[in-house]
């Protein structure tokens, strides 16, 4: 007689292979029982390229919504983790770009504020989109055009602030600024061309 806090291990209904002959037929359930046993793979993935964690939720979504469209496909799949893996990954990569575009975007927006002394009336991207990318373009100026970025962008000081708080000209923080967002703009584009390129190399 098995104590009563003995665990009895149930085997599956259906093997993997069965869930995606059902799946491919239509069957809704089976489909369900592939995106419970599945998601957090995705998840992780998704997670690991994005940093963010509603992003990845979203991706979450979109591969799943993928497969199902294209379920007919499915009993022609050997692999079909391989085969998540790297709609994972690739959509993962289109999001990683989209949001390149749009830190670039806003970057570019702000180089046309300098070039003509007026502020830009369209809506600016939403600074969470693009914080981490933003963050890691940053590190690659030099500290002084990064305190003036921070000061100037971040903290909102103008110029005239800025130069009094670092003890330089105001033309100095003018150049130092816009260097920033010559070089913020490039390190964007070289972020985006690498990412098309490791999504040409996973196809």
């Amino acid at each position: 007689m098995r104590g009563k806090n003995t665990i009895v291990e149930v085997a599956p209904l259906f093997t993997e292979l069965e869930l995606l002959h059902l799946v491919a037929a239509g069957d809704q359930r089976a489909f369900n029982s592939l995106f419970e046993m599945h998601q957090k793979l995705i998840f992780n993935i998704a997670y690991k390229l994005t940093q963010s964690r509603s992003k990845a939720k979203e991706i979450v979504q979109d591969v799943f919504l993928k497969v199902w469209m294209k379920r007919e496909e499915l009993q022609e799949i050997e692999n079909f983790g391989a085969y998540l893996n790297r709609i994972a990954r690739n959509h993962s990569i289109d999001v990683l770009r989209k949001i390149a575009r749009e830190a670039l975007r806003n970057v570019e927006l702000k180089e046309a504020e300098m070039e003509t002394g007026v502020r830009n009336t369209e809506d600016t991207i939403q600074y969470h989109e693009t914080a981490r990318l933003l963050q890691q373009a940053l590190e690659s100026l030099s500290p002084q055009q990064q305190k003036v970025y921070r000061l100037c962008q971040e903290q909102g000081l103008k110029y005239e602030e800025a130069a009094k708080e670092l003890g330089i000209s105001e033309g100095t923080v003018h150049t130092h600024m816009k260097l920033a967002l010559k070089n913020i703009r490039v390190y964007l584009k070289n972020l985006d061309a690498m990412l098309l390129m490791m999504l040409f190399l996973h196809k």
